[in-house]
């Protein structure tokens, strides 16, 4: 039984040191957030030229509120963050939807 834990011990050691070499530094994780950054400005840029204009975006993932990965509606407003799109809804009246910067593939007109 004693093996067992000096086997247990070392597998223990061996796993929090791989666990230290494999994290990402803060240096990483600065590059990162500064790449995404500068995705996220360029594209809220072409957004907010394109307000009040009919779009499709194209998104990462499928959106519960549309149950599609693409957003077709007229783009309302735009900030750092968030794009709202107002699209036709199911019951005739208007939706609107936010969808996050960061979330959003590409643009169609």
């Amino acid at each position: 039984m004693d093996a067992f834990y000096q086997v247990i011990s070392i597998l223990t050691f061996g796993f929090v040191i791989a666990l230290f070499v494999w994290m990402p530094t803060k240096r990483d994780l600065r590059r990162l957030v500064a790449h995404d950054g500068d995705r996220d400005r360029g594209l809220r840029g072409q957004l907010d030229r394109r307000r009040g204009r009919s779009v499709t975006l194209m998104l990462d993932e499928l959106n519960a509120a549309v149950g599609t990965a693409e957003l077709s509606g007229m783009l309302t407003d735009v900030d750092d963050e968030w794009a709202l799109v107002e699209r036709a809804g199911k019951q005739g009246g208007t939706q609107l939807v936010a969808v996050r910067l960061e979330g959003i593939r590409a643009i169609e007109e």
